[in-house]
């Protein structure tokens, strides 16, 4: 069983990570502590114990260690715990949650004649 020095709240904020030889690769953290966090890595691969930097939403860089991956989520913890402020900060920095379908609204008219070229 898995023991956290400090809870992890759920949360849906932008992240962005680099590792030592790689590409930023951006993700979307689904939870986040003062020394970790949870995010979805996808097709990209990770190994248990690889050192990355990670920005989360606005904060960053912040020193990390792949802790834990199961499936596609991975869990990293911080080289140093963000501070109680700045977690704070994050926790409220992510927007409203947006819904699966865009609100109807209605479109103009598309003209129906054929374009004209000013050449």
């Amino acid at each position: 069983m898995r023991t956290r020095k400090s809870p992890r709240k759920p949360i849906n904020v932008p992240g962005r990570y680099f590792t030592g030889l790689g590409s930023p690769v951006d993700v979307t953290l689904s939870d986040l502590s003062e020394g970790g966090c949870r995010f979805v890595a996808g097709a990209h691969t990770l190994t248990v114990g690889a050192p990355l930097q990670i920005y989360v939403a606005d904060s960053g860089p912040h020193r990390a260690a792949v802790r834990w991956i199961e499936g596609e989520e991975v869990g990293v913890t911080f080289a140093a715990p963000i501070a109680i402020g700045q977690f704070d900060t994050v926790k409220t920095a992510h927007g409203p949650e947006l819904p699966d379908q865009p609100a109807p609204r209605a479109l103009a008219p598309m003209p129906t004649g054929l374009p004209q070229r000013f050449c």
